[in-house]
């Protein structure tokens, strides 16, 4: 029994270790024949100026704030995006919904939205 178990533990490692190596391998195989990584849609695909904005509740625009900063946020002139005037964060508006994500506002960062003290 001793022997046979001193032959099986060491097979068995052998089996998942070569497992694990298929997989890692066969993961990394199907990065490199794409080019890249997923990353989603670009930026482009990603934001179309026609789905942008929406009716926007004025009592919902009073208590939204940044997700970063917590500070509130300003509606854009043509009601498109959320700004935040502290550090250009623009969130925006996609059929009336705001999308909150710091990624999302850090995507779309404008500096000259940033108000200078006075």
């Amino acid at each position: 029994m001793k022997t046979l178990l001193k032959w099986l533990l060491p097979l068995v490692l052998i089996a998942a270790a070569i497992m694990i190596l298929r997989k890692f391998l066969g993961e990394q195989k199907a990065i490199d024949l794409s080019g890249t990584e997923n990353r989603g849609p670009s930026e482009a695909e990603a934001l179309n100026d026609a789905e942008l904005g929406g009716e926007l509740s004025p009592d919902l625009l009073k208590i939204l704030v940044c997700p970063l900063d917590k500070g509130p946020l300003n509606l854009s002139a043509d009601g498109k995006w959320l700004i935040n005037p502290r550090n250009g964060y623009r969130y925006p508006i996609r059929d009336g919904i705001p999308v909150m994500l710091i990624d999302e506002g850090r995507k779309f960062q404008d500096a000259s939205l940033i108000a200078q003290p006075a």
